[in-house]
């Protein structure tokens, strides 16, 4: 966690127009809402679907079970469809109902139906022939939808998009259709086919904040100012808006004081990056690159931005031609060569990692970051004096901000060095500094924690969420100190509070590991 909140300081300070500060870093909601409002309407949609499916097949299978001599084979296949549905057997149920289907022609929802339990039952395949067949005597929105969900499981990507297209571009267009054709075109980088959508999603949607804020973001991708009327909408239907809205708020307009367009956009991807929306971020670089390929700092934060796609299988290269091109044009670009630092560190280089931070703190030694970055790199190298007397002149450079005592703290509990000696009084001059600071009170409850007072641990962390209850570290840390104390429920809430509030971050993910692996 001390690796990501030194590399998150890092993006925040390198170049204007980041938030700075420890305590805004943890106040802020980590989350990609982006990314979370499709993943969101796709889950709320096959939740309703599988609700409404099987009440349909109940009314469909009940008055169709007595065929009697109409049918026996018939009726025999849609006995073992039920049986199989109450089983929750969804692809067996496909099956029995396709061969009903083949016995009753009168009957194409049959095929309907078959079609979407095989995709419920993981055999996209078989639900593409079975909703082929029913289209044959139409098929409804619904299907039509599903057959496209279908096409898309299959690899049949254009199939797909060409069904959602058809229902998005009717007289009253589908919004189902809409939203999984934004996240069809985020998917494949057609930004402004996915910006098309969203916009005709707002017309039939005019209440709807989510897809306000997920336009407004996609919009400072290409225009950041014209961004800014979507972002205070989203933000005027949904308070829950109002943080991040005025976070890229602040950072589009102090960049637009400049005229030079590649400069707004990077002001732009800097507060998408803040917000850890990268998928937009990398967009808004690629843009400002596009406009300016001279520009070192773009291509540097391209670089850094594409290293946080959401993919699991990244290819480990990626971002580094776009780091290598930024050095190309200025190598003494301390955007690029601390953000070189960062690469080699995800890579376990840390002697390439050291090399180049130190190429940073020569280009600018007054910069309390990179003494942090030094420490830190020189903590993974094991030479943990050399890393603690780093961290010691970050605070020479910095002595009133509470979240270079909070890093040094963060150092000394992650490695276990000198923890009473070096983290207990380090985190009482942070408290010092800002007695409410929830980061700060945060940390003096980790520190307590190691140190085995869990009554004062306990304390400060429920302090922190007091000043702050969006704080997910202090929620997963209380959630740790329960289970210490064996309170399963207490913990549970706590962990659970922590994966709500930032489910993509360091904090959000630890949470759900301890929810999987140790709250009974």
């Amino acid at each position: 966690m001390a690796l990501i909140l030194h590399q998150i300081m890092i993006l925040h300070t390198i170049l204007p127009g980041y938030p700075t500060g420890l305590a805004h870093q943890n106040r802020s909601r980590q989350c990609t809402v982006g990314e979370d409002i499709i993943t969101r309407m796709d889950e709320n949609f096959r939740q309703s679907a599988r609700v409404i499916l099987r009440i349909t097949l109940v009314l469909i299978l009940t008055p169709l079970l007595g065929l009697g001599a109409q049918s026996h084979a018939a009726s025999h296949e849609l006995r073992r469809a039920q049986h199989a549905l109450d089983l929750g057997m969804n692809l067996a149920a496909s099956q029995h109902l396709s061969r009903a289907a083949q016995q009753l022609p009168s009957r194409p929802e049959l095929w309907v139906q078959a079609g979407s339990l095989a995709l419920e039952g993981g055999d996209p395949q078989a639900a593409v022939q079975h909703f082929e067949t029913a289209a044959g005597h139409g098929l409804s929105e619904s299907g039509q939808l599903q057959l496209g969900d279908a096409y898309l499981q299959t690899g049949d990507r254009d199939s797909a998009r060409l069904i959602w297209e058809n229902l998005a571009n009717q007289e009253k267009p589908n919004p189902e259709a809409l939203e999984r054709l934004v996240r069809f075109n985020l998917e494949n980088g057609d930004i402004s086919g996915a910006t098309a959508s969203l916009q005709a999603l707002t017309t039939l949607q005019p209440d709807n904040a989510h897809n306000y804020y997920q336009l407004g973001l996609l919009v400072a991708t290409r225009d950041p100012e014209a961004s800014l009327v979507y972002l205070a909408r989203a933000a005027e239907l949904d308070a829950d808006f109002t943080a991040r809205t005025r976070t890229l708020q602040r950072g589009i307009s102090t960049s637009r004081l400049d005229d030079d367009p590649a400069y707004r956009l990077m002001g732009a991807g800097r507060a998408l990056a803040s917000l850890e929306e990268w998928q937009y971020a990398a967009e808004a670089f690629r843009q400002a690159t596009i406009v300016r390929p001279d520009y070192a700092d773009a291509w540097a934060y391209l670089g850094e931005a594409l290293q946080h796609a959401p993919s699991e299988n990244l290819p480990q290269e990626t971002g580094f031609a776009e780091l290598e091109k930024a050095l190309e044009i200025d190598p003494r670009s301390l955007s690029a060569t601390t953000l070189l630092a960062l690469y080699w560190q995800r890579q376990s280089r840390y002697d390439l990692a050291l090399e180049a931070i130190q190429s940073a703190t020569a280009l600018a030694p007054n910069n309390p970051v990179l003494q942090v970055e030094l420490g830190n790199t020189l903590a993974l190298q094991g030479d943990l004096e050399a890393a603690y007397l780093a961290y010691l002149q970050a605070i020479r450079l910095a002595s009133t901000d509470p979240g270079y005592y909070n890093f040094l703290v963060g150092f000394s509990l992650t490695y276990d060095y000198h923890v009473r000696e070096i983290a207990l009084p380090a985190s009482r001059q942070a408290l010092l500094l800002s007695p409410n600071d929830p980061a700060s009170l945060d940390t003096m409850g980790q520190v307590l924690l190691q140190l085995g007072d869990l009554v004062n641990a306990e304390r400060f962390f429920t302090r922190a969420i007091e000043s702050d209850s969006h704080h997910a570290s202090a929620h997963l840390h209380l959630g740790m100190l329960y289970l210490v104390l064996n309170q399963g429920e207490q913990a549970y809430h706590s962990l659970s509070q922590a994966v709500s509030l930032a489910p993509h971050t360091a904090a959000g993910k630890q949470a759900q590991q301890l929810l999987h692996n140790a709250v009974p």
